[in-house]
């Protein structure tokens, strides 16, 4: 599998802070978990199909909720808690997503 610093998605900019929080949120949080991964999707899923309102999922480094206009990411290992993060539900799904995929990549060539 690709280093953190190399995994990118369409529209991916790596001076963007928000982008390179995605990606830490992924490399810190979810990590190369196949389980992690599919439930985050199935949640943006159920999110964006109005099936739940909101989803909050605590981890190592930081705290994400999902809401229908927009995710939340604070960081969460800090003294002072981070202040939230909101970013476009696309964005984050689109990311998620290229995770995802590479997740799978790493698996068939393994």
């Amino acid at each position: 599998m690709n280093t953190p610093t190399d995994f990118s998605w369409l529209g991916y900019d790596h001076k963007d802070a928000t982008h390179r929080l995605i990606t830490a949120y992924l490399t810190l949080d979810i990590q190369r978990s196949m389980e992690a991964t599919t439930e985050l999707l199935d949640r943006i899923q159920a999110i964006q199909s109005g099936q739940i309102t909101e989803w909050e999922r605590i981890g190592n480094a930081y705290c994400l909720r999902l809401l229908p206009e927009f995710v939340e990411i604070e960081e969460d290992y800090a003294e002072e808690p981070g202040i939230p993060i909101e970013i476009p539900l696309p964005l984050f799904a689109a990311a998620v997503s290229a995770w995802h995929q590479q997740l799978v990549g790493s698996l068939k060539n393994a």
